[in-house]
């Protein structure tokens, strides 16, 4: 998300998600405390830091980024050896202002001595080619799980940045887990958590903060599946599974980031109009040939760009689709193929662009989550586990730029 961030004030960041995106639900103030959350409630971290190990200095010259390859990142990712990071999904990734780079992860497996061995969710810094996990306190996942066992999944992120801090603002799904398979899980909505992360230093949990209420319906919108800021505006897409559907429809929402204390200003595109009523919102890309559960919004020289899976994770192929505004339109563009499961028995999903990586080969930077439905393989070969990473052409882009004038594209009005 890195390319599309743009410098705010920390206080503003923490309106921004708390206030205009709490127009979607009203957060109560909570009690802090760990290591669970109180349910249905805004929470702050409290007691002893984060840490990061092993150390991971920044680099030097934050603006000297020597481009990389795709196979020296895979094999810097099947040589990671991290006792509370063996494996995990997902895998979004941000800039942070001192050159590092900010991971965030799904469901992660850990070494054998570490209780729980499954977390929800892992956090990752990374500078050149050293890796450290983050370490909290009780050494559980970086975002508590709720009290009543509700779990947090990331799915997207964005980093505002100030001088000697960066809010990295990381929206999370919350699951109710079943417990007949990996796939028995529920979405019960969407959370915002906010980590402060100094120079060089660890992220450290600010708020946890309901931005939806929970409810188990399977067609709602899951709101934060991709985030971005852009100009003036907190960009927040939302994907619903129609019944009958294997794609996803992908819905977009914006806040004001200069003044997100007015709730007045939270906007959802109905299609043709920005407009205050979230039961309007239309669909910018439709279920048919739609995208994933979760996938990537950027903006890249101004053009906004999307990465997913067409017709959902379970899908043959990454796409990706650009468009001159952030309501659209929309143009597909086929990139490479990543069957939803190989001969061997790994997953592949939920592919993710990373732009702020750049590649020697000036391509475009993707990363494709795999797993395996079978747990003790998981245990006894984690590399089968973990995101591989691989390259597409840089789609075409339209015209038109994200900072238009009232004149340009509907969608920027």
């Amino acid at each position: 998300m890195g390319a599309a961030v743009n410098s705010r004030d920390v206080a503003a960041v923490g309106a921004a998600v708390a206030i205009a995106l709490g127009t979607l639900t009203a957060c109560s103030t909570a009690t802090p405390g760990a290591p669970g959350l109180p349910n249905g409630s805004a929470a702050r971290q409290a007691g002893p830091a984060n840490t990061l190990t092993p150390s991971c200095p920044a680099p030097p010259d934050p603006a000297a980024r020597p481009p990389v390859t795709v196979a020296e990142l895979n094999t810097l990712v099947a040589r990671v050896d991290l006792p509370g990071w063996q494996s995990a999904d997902i895998g979004a990734s941000a800039r942070l202002t001192d050159g590092r780079l900010v991971w965030v992860f799904g469901d992660t497996v850990r070494e054998a001595g570490w209780r729980p061995l499954v977390v929800a969710n892992s956090i990752l810094v990374s500078s050149g080619r050293c890796a450290a996990q983050l370490v909290t306190p009780t050494r559980g996942p970086a975002i508590p799980d709720r009290a009543d066992g509700t779990v947090f999944w990331p799915m997207s992120l964005a980093v505002i940045r100030r001088p000697g801090v960066d809010v990295v603002v990381v929206l999370c799904a919350r699951i109710h887990r079943g417990t007949s398979d990996s796939f028995d899980f529920t979405y019960l909505g969407s959370s915002a958590a906010i980590f402060a992360v100094g120079t060089g230093a660890a992220p450290q949990l600010r708020e946890v903060m309901d931005l939806t209420s929970d409810a188990s319906d399977a067609h709602q919108v899951d709101w934060g599946a991709a985030s971005v800021i852009a100009g003036d505006w907190l960009y927040v897409y939302g994907t619903r599974l129609p019944p009958g559907s294997f794609g996803r429809a992908l819905y977009v929402a914006r806040a004001p980031v200069a003044d997100p204390q007015t709730r007045a200003g939270w906007r959802f595109w109905d299609g043709t109009r920005w407009q205050s009523d979230r039961a309007l919102a239309a669909p910018v890309i439709e279920a048919k040939g739609g995208v994933s559960q979760t996938l990537s919004v950027d903006v890249a020289d101004g053009h906004f760009l999307a990465v997913s899976k067409r017709d959902g994770d379970l899908g043959d192929f990454v796409f990706t689709w650009t468009a001159p505004s952030p309501v659209g339109p929309w143009t597909p563009h086929r990139g490479i193929a990543a069957p939803f499961e190989d001969s061997s028995g790994i997953l592949r999903y939920a592919p993710l662009a990373h732009p702020e990586i750049a590649l020697a080969s000036g391509r475009l930077l993707v990363s494709i989550s795999r797993n395996t439905s079978d747990f003790e393989r998981l245990l006894t070969d984690p590399t089968s586990g973990r995101p591989v990473f691989a390259e597409i052409p840089w789609p075409d882009r339209a015209a038109a730029t994200a900072d238009t004038a009232p004149s340009g594209p509907a969608g920027m009005r």
